[in-house]
């Protein structure tokens, strides 16, 4: 609890240093962007995505600024699973059905040991009613 108290406090202090770095960097982004329209960038150039500010502080291994896009691609092509919006959405989904499924089979193995637990206490019920009915 003292460490989490402890890291909280300190993000608290530096975020606005955080933020103030993320609006320049967005604003880099912005100025990019119009280079590229206007022809003054690279070939096959691609702007960095903008940092939201909603959620900075609660990245998430999926969030954008993990995408490496950038200015620098040696031959200006860049893979597929990059630069495609669709297949990276479709990898997410894949993900996600992946994950769907893992829980389906946990589920599963819950309700056959559920089902065990009920069958087992049912048998005793019916022990001890017997039990009970012998006794009158």
């Amino acid at each position: 609890m003292k460490l989490q108290s402890h890291t909280e406090s300190s993000v608290k202090r530096r975020e606005p240093g955080i933020v103030k770095l993320s609006n320049t960097y967005n604003n880099l982004c912005t100025q990019l962007q119009a280079l590229i329209r206007q022809g003054k960038a690279p070939p096959n150039a691609l702007p960095p995505l903008p940092i939201a500010r909603e959620g900075l502080f609660q990245l998430d291994v999926d969030d954008e600024v993990w995408q490496d896009i950038g200015l620098d691609d040696a031959d200006g092509h860049l893979p597929r699973w990059l630069a495609d919006e669709r297949i990276r959405q479709g990898i997410k989904c894949m993900l996600e059905l992946d994950r769907c499924e893992e829980e389906a089979v946990r589920i599963m193995r819950e309700r056959c040991a559920l089902q065990e637990w009920m069958q087992e206490e049912w048998m005793r019920v019916g022990r001890v009613k017997e039990q009970f009915d012998e006794g009158l």
